[in-house]
């Protein structure tokens, strides 16, 4: 089987870029002809053919299109507008650049299916060519739907052309039956997973991964978060709640690893709240992460919205527990046995959770059961399978349409 993977964004800096690279390996690891076409300054290298295109970033010199990648809020590897900011001229030339790119791809690959990753301007591209094509829901197209209003007819056209749309959780799926208008056949639930051979416990050298992000109070409980630096997130209230819980016995560290829009807003709110013991650490690669998660005596995820919440299940196979905003993905994710779910803004109910998990030990109590939990719920290799599934069931039924036209 051929399989041509479609995305807006780079393969690296947020949740869908690691869900479709992931795909793309698992993928590949099943002896599937894999390619992959998604958006960055440089090419990406990627042990499966990848061809993007290039924005400009102000630092590189070959590119394709004369902005930054643009967003639906932000991504930590763009300083682009949001697509509703686009000009005419520059959201003709993103269209025109990923038609070309696609036109070439298919003649040169000539895949069996087109998996397209967020239902936008690449669907409603897709739509025009002879090839059966599904998508999957990542949740923040959502709203760039409902707030950019100039692309809606694209949107529409592209999802209703699409032989199967994948939503990641129940709740997604009910939101996109009624935003868009789908036929609740046409709909499936596929839920995420994490790679239990990454993500898992590790016995890590604390003082000496701390002292590499120039941290020298290695002797010190830590709160960690993981992700982009944006309003959904609710990363400043996790700083409110960082100056109540750091003045405990312990004095706990927070360290924030990511990048964002907000980055500098929130810099400055830790600079005002007089928080010593945050650290940013910027966006951290994969194997980064893993050693930070271990590190953790508690993951902490404050969102005000999150679709789905990848992050969370990277946190607990390492064995940390999370506090997470309930909210999306996280409500259904995390439960009391293994976290903690929390009104979204709560500051001080964050704080008060931290500060008693630190004092139980609660990392050591739930860790054999968190990291369970997720090889049991919610490991990758199940949402290949399925993902693998729903390409044949697709495939079967895109011959039978095809056999009865001619």
């Amino acid at each position: 089987m051929k399989i041509f993977q479609m995305m807006h964004f780079p393969l690296a800096g947020a949740g869908t870029g690691i869900y479709v690279d992931t795909l793309a390996r698992s993928l590949l690891q099943k002896e599937r002809q894999v390619r992959v076409l998604c958006s960055d300054h440089t090419p990406p290298d990627k042990p499966y053919p990848v061809e993007a295109v290039l924005f400009s970033n102000g630092d590189n010199k070959k590119y394709d299109l004369d902005f930054d990648i643009p967003v639906f809020a932000s991504h930590s590897l763009s300083r682009g507008k949001k697509f509703g900011r686009l000009s005419e001229n520059q959201r003709q030339a993103y269209i025109q650049a990923f038609r070309s790119r696609i036109e070439a791809g298919l003649s040169e690959f000539h895949p069996d299916i087109v998996h397209v990753h967020h239902g936008w301007v690449i669907a409603s591209i897709l739509e025009e060519f002879d090839v059966p094509y599904v998508i999957t829901l990542h949740g923040t197209e959502y709203h760039a739907f409902k707030d950019y209003k100039d692309y809606r007819d694209d949107v529409l056209r592209g999802l209703h052309g699409a032989e199967m749309v994948v939503a990641l959780t129940e709740d997604e799926r009910n939101r996109a039956i009624e935003a868009y208008g789908l036929d609740p056949q046409r709909i499936t639930i596929i839920k995420s997973g994490t790679n239990t051979d990454m993500f898992k416990p590790l016995d890590v050298d604390k003082a000496g991964l701390l002292r590499s992000y120039a941290v020298e109070a290695v002797d010190r409980p830590v709160v960690f978060f993981g992700g982009r630096l944006t309003d959904q997130k609710g990363v400043d209230t996790l700083l409110r709640a960082a100056s109540i819980y750091s003045k405990i016995d312990g004095r706990p560290i927070t360290l924030i690893a990511g990048d964002g829009n907000l980055r500098n807003d929130l810099e400055r709110l830790a600079g005002e709240l007089k928080l010593e013991d945050v650290y940013f650490l910027g966006a951290q690669s994969h194997g980064q992460m893993v050693k930070l998660f271990n590190v953790a005596d508690v993951a902490a995820m404050p969102s005000i919205f999150e679709a789905f919440g990848l992050v969370s299940l990277e946190a607990l196979a390492c064995g940390t527990p999370v506090i997470a905003g309930n909210v999306g993905g996280f409500a259904r994710i995390v439960n009391s046995e293994i976290g903690y779910l929390m009104k979204p803004g709560d500051y001080k109910t964050l704080a008060e959770k931290i500060t008693a998990f630190i004092r139980d030990g609660f990392k050591q109590k739930v860790k054999n059961k968190a990291v369970a939990y997720i090889r049991q719920n919610y490991s990758w290799d199940k949402t290949v399978a399925k993902i693998e599934k729903l390409y044949g069931q697709v495939l079967g039924h895109y011959s039978k349409l095809s056999d009865n036209s001619s």
